[in-house]
């Protein structure tokens, strides 16, 4: 059981001198004491600013340091493991992604997950699989809300030695220029993939504010691992990684998290926690100019958790690979989740200030997602996977959702709070598997209606106006090959639904037009186009004008392990589920292949 930190941390600070540890976060060095502590973080704001000013000329940016205060303790500092922000920390803000950063490339999904993830090639000529080149897209993509998950990260293991400087340029973290240094960029989306790790995150510490601050002052002063803490605003609407380094005992039972905020790079902040009301509160901002967001959360919240570093080190579990688990134990690394742990991701991209939510819903009316301003999660089995970002559900980007293989589940598209038109896509991602929906217009107030058949497709109502239907697509690796698939309609009335099906066990993949109605003749026009990539080269077929008739049924299906070779064409049995099926052919498409 977790105790309280007011009589531990007393007892702490009465006992012992203050402790700090050294740049590895190993060694306790008891020869600084207490009364230093505040003198130190006084010189420390000049010496910060100084430093951020040299920063500004190396890196570009505008130094922002006179913008926000550096907190200065005044308490006893009863647990501290010597990592300090104008030296440990970087001296450049936070950024999204619209000022252009390196982020994810395939050798640092290589890096992550092993060389499971590269169709062929390794290192920087690795040729992501189609699971693993959408995973990275998405990852990319969701960094747009920031990336202060890799700030806290790269800065705790560049603290703790356990990522080597050299490639970023060498020497303290705070010398560090992020601007041309592409090492460094790419780095931080990295370690912001962290918070996304199932291994980093079955480690988490959840609890109240007085068992989180318990959990701080412990791992502080056993300096055996580092945390990034993880805020929320009360209502989850907003999120926000940073990095805790010590604790001050204020008396009365008042207690402050001093930490490096990656939105006010090289000073000292603090999250303050009342253990005598079980409740915490923070002020921050997307930047040293803005104290606008507000953080805080009591026992019954729960808004506050810690998310370890060591775990997220070394390779990893793939998560969205096909395969099985290998070495000793469900948790082992190198190979893919075990069957119990494996899911299908769901992710919404689109425009950070203006996309629809997702809204899944059980037979029983119980809802996942969010609706009316607020996060839903009543239906067991389906994850809420949040992204740390300083915005709003509306300007920042769409949580992703994990759901258990081979179940079926129904999302609603929900456009009730569009501004203005708009343009999104979903993907699902797992089992070596991506099945996406493209290029979604919706309009404000528009629902449109998803079902994900035992998580093997998608099948696509759109309720817009006019005849805009999305492109569907789906990819995959089959031995030594890769393949994608991308349907496209023409012609289909508003309401109509529209299927693309991939079955792995039979090797088959089927365009459903059931339920989808044509406005000429009842049929709607499709195009399929197939592509297959080895080693060596890329072959693609596609369709003319695929009429199917959906108030029949009627299906295009093959068999892609049967595709032929280069320049013959691909047959395709079309016609209702239960026959008779005709023969069309997709013509070898040359101007898409490659010898």
């Amino acid at each position: 059981m977790i105790r309280s930190p007011l009589p531990i941390l007393a007892a702490t600070a009465c006992a012992f001198a203050l402790v700090l540890t050294g740049c590895g976060g190993g060694k306790n060095d008891s020869s600084k004491s207490p009364s230093k502590i505040g003198g130190d973080a006084k010189e420390s704001i000049t010496t910060a600013q100084n430093v951020k000013a040299e920063q500004s000329l190396l890196g570009g940016a505008e130094s922002a340091g006179a913008q926000a205060d550096s907190y200065v303790p005044e308490g006893d500092i009863v647990a501290d493991n010597g990592f300090r922000p104008e030296t440990d920390g970087f001296l450049f803000e936070n950024y999204g992604n619209d000022v252009g950063p390196v982020n994810l490339r395939p050798i640092e999904v290589e890096q992550l997950f092993g060389e499971q993830v590269c169709l062929n090639g390794t290192g920087s000529s690795c040729q992501l699989i189609p699971a693993a080149q959408r995973w990275m897209e998405n990852q990319n993509a969701r960094m747009d809300g920031g990336h202060c998950m890799g700030f806290s990260v790269a800065a705790l293991r560049l603290f703790s030695k356990t990522l080597n400087a050299k490639p970023f340029g060498g020497g303290a973290t705070a010398q560090f220029a992020i601007v041309n240094n592409q090492n460094l960029q790419a780095q931080i989306a990295e370690d912001w993939v962290y918070q996304d790790l199932d291994s980093v995150k079955s480690d988490v510490l959840h609890g109240t504010p007085t068992e989180i601050l318990q959990s701080l002052a412990d791992a502080l002063d056993a300096g055996d691992e580092t945390y990034t803490l993880a805020i929320f605003k009360a209502d989850y609407s907003g999120g926000h990684a940073i990095t805790p380094f010590a604790i001050e005992d204020k008396g009365d039972g008042l207690y402050a998290m001093l930490v490096y905020d990656n939105n006010f790079p090289g000073i000292t902040r603090a999250v303050e926690v009342d253990v005598n009301k079980d409740t915490w509160s923070y002020v921050g901002g997307t930047n040293p100019k803005d104290l606008d967001e507000v953080y805080k959360g009591d026992a019954k919240t729960q808004t506050m958790s810690l998310y370890p570093t060591s775990p997220g080190e070394g390779t990893q579990p793939c998560p969205f690979c096909d395969g099985e688990a290998t070495g000793e134990g469900d948790d082992a690394v190198g190979s893919v989740l075990p069957k119990a742990k494996r899911y299908n991701e769901i992710t919404l991209g689109g425009d950070l200030a203006n996309h629809p939510h997702l809204v899944f819903t059980d037979d029983k009316g119980n809802q996942t997602g969010i609706v009316d301003g607020t996060l839903k999660q009543e239906i067991p089995g389906v994850q809420v996977v949040q992204t740390f970002s300083t915005q709003n559900w509306d300007s920042s980007p769409e949580p992703k959702f994990r759901v258990p293989e081979g179940k079926d589940f129904n999302i609603t598209i929900d456009g009730t709070d569009l501004k203005k038109k708009t343009t999104a896509k979903i993907d699902l991602v797992g089992n070596g598997l991506v099945i996406a929906v493209e290029e979604i217009k919706l309009a404000p107030g528009q629902q449109d209606e998803l079902t994900i058949p035992a998580g093997y497709g998608l099948v696509y109502e759109s309720n817009g106006a006019g005849e805009a239907t999305p492109e569907l697509y789906a990819g995959l690796v089959s031995k030594d090959a890769a393949y994608q698939f991308t349907v496209t309609s023409l012609g289909v009335k508003k309401g109509s639904s529209i299927g693309l099906l991939v079955d792995k066990s039979e090797h088959t993949v089927v365009l459903d037009s059931t339920g989808s109605r044509g406005s000429i003749e009842k049929r709607g026009f499709y195009v399929l186009a197939v592509a297959k990539a080895t080693e060596n080269d890329v072959s693609a077929w596609a369709t003319g004008t695929l009429r199917l008739d959906g108030t029949k049924g009627e299906v295009a299906a093959f068999d892609y392990t049967d595709i032929p070779k280069a320049g013959k064409p691909l047959e395709l049995a079309v016609g209702p589920q239960d026959g008779p099926f005709r023969t069309v052919k997709a013509p070898y498409d040359k101007d898409a292949s490659e010898g």
